[in-house]
């Protein structure tokens, strides 16, 4: 017994179990929702308009659904600004549909929009292709470093 490769009738790739007859892993195919990632730096400033520590424009042609967004903080802020994140109609609008109120000055580590949302945050978010998902500080925040990473999948 073990693993056999078939090809799928929506053109994808699956991995599927002899005894169980059952699919471990799919590729592909136009019935799969393939993950993306996008991985955007941010980096801290004094403004505290919208979208000031990042904008990102939905770079598909279509929908897509945000299903977990992460802030990786390596360096926090030298002030205990809040962060707003989520997605907005323009990249100079704030919007805290993922992350709301975070602590950004708190802490060097990784935040999501699972465990750490907030009041307003959600576990996931639609994104049409004229949106765009920004980052706000409520105050200054010089001095952060990181990265967000963005999940999504086509809809």
């Amino acid at each position: 017994m073990g693993t056999n490769a078939i090809q799928r009738s929506d053109g994808g790739l699956a991995y599927v179990d002899d005894a169980s007859a059952s699919e471990i892993a799919r590729i592909g195919g136009t019935g799969h929702r393939n993950c993306k990632i996008a991985k955007v730096a941010i980096a801290g400033v004094a403004a505290t308009t919208g979208g000031a520590l990042f904008a990102w424009a939905n770079p598909e042609n279509v929908a897509i659904v945000i299903d977990l967004f992460e802030i990786d903080i390596t360096t926090k802020s030298t002030g205990a600004a809040a962060g707003a994140f989520g997605v907005a109609a323009n990249a100079t609008t704030s919007s805290n549909n993922l992350i709301d109120a975070y602590a950004m000055g708190a802490t060097e580590k990784v935040v999501n929009n699972i465990d750490d949302k907030g009041v307003a945050g959600k576990s996931v978010q639609k994104m049409t292709t004229t949106q765009f998902l920004t980052g706000t500080g409520a105050a200054t925040t010089v001095g952060l470093v990181g990265f967000v990473y963005i999940h999504y999948h086509l809809i």
